[in-house]
């Protein structure tokens, strides 16, 4: 199944919740962590159109000591010091700017993602994530965080700055 495909379903039901939940029901943010790190696999969504506003590829947590390492796929973990990434939908929180530049916290809202917040799982920007599909070679990693490169980071960063409540749906 495609991207766009899986999306689109996650979509239809996660609108259901953010309607229910008083979420943003505009705009999400999807991570499809069962593809190829250096596919696209982060997806900005508009929800009303029900369409994908642009996508881009994304690092995931190595789980190794250095962030730089090169991953594939994904493994999961909520555990802190994991340096593993975690499923699940969050809020989209707080913006700071902080060593990798804009960034934003995360703070779970499934049982397998509670530990965003005290793990600093934040999704962010980074130099050294690619903005295209790099496939068959791998992205960078991080010690958990959903990472983009600098330029769609930006991107998001304006959506993120004109919406309230934004869900980032992290799923395998």
């Amino acid at each position: 199944m495609s991207l766009r495909s899986r999306v689109a379903e996650r979509a239809v039901a996660l609108r259901e919740f953010c309607q229910r939940e008083g979420y943003n029901t505009r705009v999400a943010l999807f991570v499809d962590l069962s593809r190829h790190s250096g596919r696209n696999r982060f997806v900005a969504w508009d929800m009303v159109r029900n369409v994908p506003m642009f996508t881009c590829p994304v690092s995931h947590g190595s789980g190794a000591q250095k962030s730089h390492v090169r991953s594939a796929y994904a493994r999961l973990s909520n555990e802190d010091g994991s340096h593993l990434s975690s499923v699940g939908r969050a809020i989209v929180a707080e913006r700071y700017e902080g060593r990798y530049g804009v960034a934003y916290r995360l703070d779970g809202l499934d049982a397998t993602n509670t530990n965003m917040r005290p793990r600093c799982v934040v999704l962010h920007g980074w130099e050294h994530t690619t903005s295209y599909p790099i496939f068959p070679l791998a992205t960078v990693g991080s010690f958990g965080c959903p990472v983009l490169s600098r330029k769609m980071m930006a991107r998001v960063d304006d959506i993120l700055k004109a919406e309230e409540r934004v869900i980032i749906d992290i799923f395998i």
